[in-house]
């Protein structure tokens, strides 16, 4: 494996010669979900193409979620690439590319990104783009956008109470302030239950979440300053980072270093003692063959003044080959503790290989690779360290074709294979659709799904049908899925089955410019049991 690894890098530091431009991140938020799509929605109009990668930030590190299969003014579809656990509201990344010129609704606000190894169904995420930069000499710009929300999550059945969660959120954008060489950015999140605030009061951060509250100063156009809590997208992999970084370009080289503390991991609120630092190295170039970019971070994480975690983080994206994309990430553990000594050693915490060719514009594929271990810190959790180091790797296989005939049908037939050595089976799955995306006299989207899925404990496949139309355009649209869910379960001694019928419906209102609603239902019925979920957000932007 260290032999394979060293191939990689050297492989990539050689091709590094060639070229990339320079990129930017992106955001977006997860809409709408279905066991076969994934759908996002971005805030700038014309942002995503057919083709393009959506990401997600997992275990610390950029996975691609799915590739865009359809896409309409700010919002997209498409399959996802592997089992991911994300939620409606879950934030998504893209890779922009910072030359383009966004048209006139790329003014708009953009949804924050999301923040790495936080498990809790209130975190959205952070902004992670940082400011634009003056667009000639001295001559700055202010841009000052925004968005406050209130959402509603409820849920009922005839087997539990009514559960209703609130959120409420604020961002804040402001470039350039009067002209100068400040800017400030913002998201702030506070999420509540009802008949909850017993834990509210016990700890305001149980409800109260501040993802990015940080101020940049440019003393040069290729140098930056931030203070306060924000992510940085060339080491997304280390989350929000509460203190100092700086970063300047030279040439197609990035250089930035980072000092500071790392939220607590508890309710996300500061912690002085979780002293962290370090520093990446970025390299950027363009040609006209394609795209390259190659990033390493060194990264030392300490608690109470002990270390916790020493790790480097090495990210590669290659499109330097006409019709084909190469995505490659490490990540390995530079420290460790033996016999209650603390070791300096290599070891791989993950690998993650994406490979994706477009043989024409009908027919496209896409292959990856993916080995983990658990993320070890051996202060914060040394209380379940032995638990912890016997978990084996995981590993999984996925490969995913895509064929469109014409413009009036796309298809795609995915298949995927996942195991750990404590698995009794390995854990296989098939899904495929089939879109017609203008239905004629109706005019609307139509898409049958099915998918296979059997692991250790269950063996069943799912039928789906969706339809979407927009009943006026730009203004108000609706769409209708329904699954039917077969499943078998196994156990050492029998076999149960459950039939699920599951149904969707969510609309979709731009009251005005800057003022949209969406409303959203989920049911799932058994033969015993009916679940229902209402999902509803107002948002007004400024």
């Amino acid at each position: 494996m260290k032999r394979y690894i060293l191939t990689i890098l050297v492989t990539v530091s050689i091709l590094n010669l060639y070229g990339q431009e320079d990129r930017s991140l992106a955001e977006g938020k997860v809409s709408y979900i279905t066991l076969q799509n994934i759908y996002a929605r971005f805030e700038t109009s014309g942002l995503v193409k057919p083709g393009d990668t959506i990401f997600i930030r997992k275990d610390q590190i950029l996975i691609p979620l799915f590739i865009t299969e359809s896409t309409s003014s700010n919002s997209c579809v498409g399959k996802p690439l592997g089992k991911f656990d994300i939620k409606v509201s879950d934030v998504v990344v893209i890779k922009v590319k910072k030359s383009e010129k966004p048209n006139k609704d790329a003014l708009k606000e953009k949804i924050p990104s999301e923040l790495s190894g936080i498990k809790q169904d209130s975190v959205l995420g952070q902004k992670s783009k940082l400011p634009a930069k003056s667009r000639s000499g001295s001559e700055r710009t202010e841009k000052i956008r925004g968005r406050i929300s209130a959402s509603s999550y409820s849920s009922f059945s005839n087997s539990s109470d009514f559960n209703q969660r609130m959120r409420y959120t604020f961002t804040l954008s402001a470039e350039n302030i009067s002209g100068g060489r400040f800017s400030l950015d913002s998201y702030i999140n506070f999420t509540h239950r009802q008949n909850h605030w017993a834990e509210v009061r016990d700890n305001v951060f149980n409800a109260l979440k501040i993802y990015s509250l940080a101020v940049n100063y440019d003393v040069t156009d290729k140098t930056h300053f931030v203070l306060g809590r924000k992510i940085n997208p060339r080491i997304a992999s280390i989350g929000a980072i509460d203190g100092l970084q700086a970063e300047t370009k030279a040439g197609n080289f990035t250089f930035g270093a980072v000092v500071g503390t790392n939220p607590d991991y508890t309710d996300y609120s500061f912690n002085a003692k979780l002293f962290e630092y370090g520093g990446y190295l970025s390299h950027e170039i363009n040609n006209k063959s394609g795209n390259m970019s190659t990033s390493l971070a060194l990264f030392q994480q300490t608690s109470h003044g002990i270390t916790d975690r020493r790790f480097a983080y090495f990210q590669h994206d290659n499109s330097l080959i006409k019709n084909l994309n190469l995505f490659t990430s490490i990540e390995l553990d530079l420290y460790t503790i033996k016999d209650s000594l603390p070791t300096n050693t290599v070891s791989l915490t993950s690998l993650y290989l994406s490979l994706r060719y477009r043989f024409s514009k009908q027919l496209s594929a896409y292959a990856s690779y993916d080995a983990r271990k658990n993320v070890i810190y051996y202060e914060t959790f040394k209380n379940y360290l032995d638990q912890m180091l016997l978990d084996a790797t995981r590993q999984g296989y996925q490969l995913r074709i895509n064929y469109r005939p014409t413009n009036s049908i796309s298809s795609s037939l995915s298949g995927g294979y996942r195991f750990q050595k404590n698995d009794i089976y390995p854990m296989l799955n098939v899904n495929g659709y089939l879109t017609f995306p203008k239905v004629p006299a109706i005019n609307s989207s139509l898409t049958f799904t099915t998918n296979w899925l059997k692991s250790s404990y269950v063996d069943g496949m799912i039928y789906g049908v969706q339809l979407y139309k927009d009943l006026i355009p730009s203004k108000f649209s609706t769409g209708i899925n329904y699954r039917l869910v077969d499943n078998k379960y196994l156990s050492s001694t029998s076999v149960s089955s459950s039939l699920q019928h599951m149904a969707a419906l969510e609309f979709s209102w731009q009251i005005r410019k800057k003022i949209s609603f969406s409303a959203n239902y989920d049911g799932t019925f058994e033969k015993s049991n009916k679940y229902h979920s209402v999902y509803l957000s107002l948002i007004q932007r400024f």
